[in-house]
C-alpha cells in the first residue's frame, strides 16, 4: 500500500473527474508550480497508482442496452473457470468483468443493440459454460452514477445528479476514430489526434466538444488503482420496493466519503452500491449506515466482495 499526500489526493480527484486539464491548470487549482504538478503525475503513474487514462462513453447514445449478467459456476476446477473466463473476455461485446465472492462467481456487463442479439449471446454463454452453471441471473442497467472522490477531501467535486433524459446524437465515422482514440488515451493531443484521423486540429477539438456537450462522453477521467491505496471494492445489491426513496438514496451515496457509485437496473436487485472499505470491519460499518436509513424501504440485499477486476474495455 502506497502512502499519498494532500496534494497526490487533490490531483487524483481532479483527474478522475478531468483529465484532459494541463499541469499548467491543475498548479493553479492546486497551488502547486506546473514542474512540481507533472514530477508527483510521474511518480503516480509509475507507483501504478495511476493506471491509465480514458472515457466514459454513454453507450444508450450509441442505440445500445447495457445487461448485466452474473452467474453461479459449480463444480469447477480452476482449468475449468479459467477457460470460462477467457471465453467472456474474447467476446467483445462484453465489456466489463468481475470475479466475486458470494452469491455469484462472476459478474459482468454485456452490449447489445436487440432483443434477438442479446438472446443469441446469452444462449452461447450458456452453452460454454455447460454443466457447470448453477445458475444464471439477468438484469437491464438503467443508469450509472459515479461519486469517485471517496478517497480525497473534497465531496463537493461530485456533481448534481441530473435526473432528465436526454436526446440520441447519431456518430459519423470520424466521431467514432476519436471515441476509440480517446478510449485508449484520453490525454491524447488535439494535434496527434489530427495527425491520425486526417482533420483538422480545429475539428478534432470542435468534435470532442460537442461529444461532450451531447453526453456521449461523460467524462474524461484516470483510472486509478484503489488497491494500492489499501482500499477494497465491495457491491451490496438492493431490492428496494418503494421507487420513491431513490433520490433521497442517490444522494446519500453522492455525499457518503466511501461510496463510489450507484448502478440502477431492471432485474432481482434494482440498485447495487459500489462500497470502497480498507477491511471488513470497515464495510460491514458503511452497510450498517446504509441499513439504518433505508431499512423500512429494503425487501432485500445481496454482499458480493469484489475479488479482481478481470476486463473493462469499450464496445465501438
Amino acid at each position: 500500500m502506497y502512502k499519498i499526500d494532500k496534494k497526490d489526493r487533490r490531483i487524483l480527484t481532479i483527474l478522475n473527474n478531468s483529465c484532459r486539464k494541463s499541469n499548467t491548470q491543475l498548479s493553479k487549482l492546486i497551488g502547486l508550480s506546473r514542474d512540481s504538478v507533472g514530477y508527483r503525475i510521474k511518480n503516480l503513474e509509475k507507483q501504478g497508482i495511476i493506471e491509465n487514462y480514458t472515457i466514459e462513453i454513454n453507450y444508450e447514445k450509441l442505440g445500445y442496452v447495457a445487461y448485466s449478467l452474473a452467474v453461479k459456476l459449480q463444480n469447477v476446477s480452476p482449468e475449468i473457470e479459467e477457460k470460462i473466463i477467457n471465453f467472456l473476455i474474447k467476446n467483445k461485446r462484453i465489456v466489463f468483468i468481475e470475479k466475486t465472492l458470494s452469491k455469484y462467481d462472476l459478474a459482468f456487463i454485456i452490449l447489445s443493440k436487440s432483443l434477438e442479439q442479446i438472446d443469441k449471446e446469452t444462449k452461447a454463454i450458456r452453452q460454454f459454460i455447460g454443466i457447470n452453471l448453477k445458475y444464471i441471473d439477468m438484469g437491464i442497467s438503467l443508469e450509472n452514477y459515479e461519486f469517485p472522490t471517496f478517497l480525497f477531501d473534497d465531496k463537493k467535486l461530485n456533481p448534481k445528479i441530473d435526473y432528465k433524459d436526454q436526446k440520441d446524437h447519431p456518430l459519423d465515422s470520424y466521431d467514432k476514430q476519436i471515441l476509440s482514440e480517446l478510449v485508449n488515451n484520453s490525454k491524447v493531443s488535439v494535434v496527434d489526434l489530427s495527425r491520425k484521423i486526417k482533420l483538422s486540429v480545429f475539428a478534432i477539438a470542435d468534435r470532442i466538444k460537442k461529444l461532450s456537450k451531447n453526453n456521449i462522453i461523460n467524462k474524461f477521467k484516470a483510472i486509478i488503482n484503489t488497491e494500492k491505496l489499501g482500499y477494497h471494492k465491495y457491491t451490496t445489491l438492493l431490492n428496494l420496493f418503494d421507487s420513491k426513496v431513490e433520490k433521497e438514496l442517490l444522494e446519500f451515496c453522492r455525499f457518503h466519503k466511501q461510496i463510489w457509485g450507484i448502478d440502477k437496473s431492471l432485474s432481482n436487485y434494482n440498485y447495487a452500491i459500489e462500497v470502497y472499505a480498507e477491511n471488513n470491519e470497515e464495510f460491514k460499518n458503511i452497510i450498517s449506515e446504509v441499513m439504518e436509513k433505508f431499512s423500512k424501504y429494503i425487501i432485500d440485499y445481496e454482499t458480493l466482495i469484489v475479488l479482481k477486476k478481470i476486463k473493462h474495455s469499450y464496445l465501438l
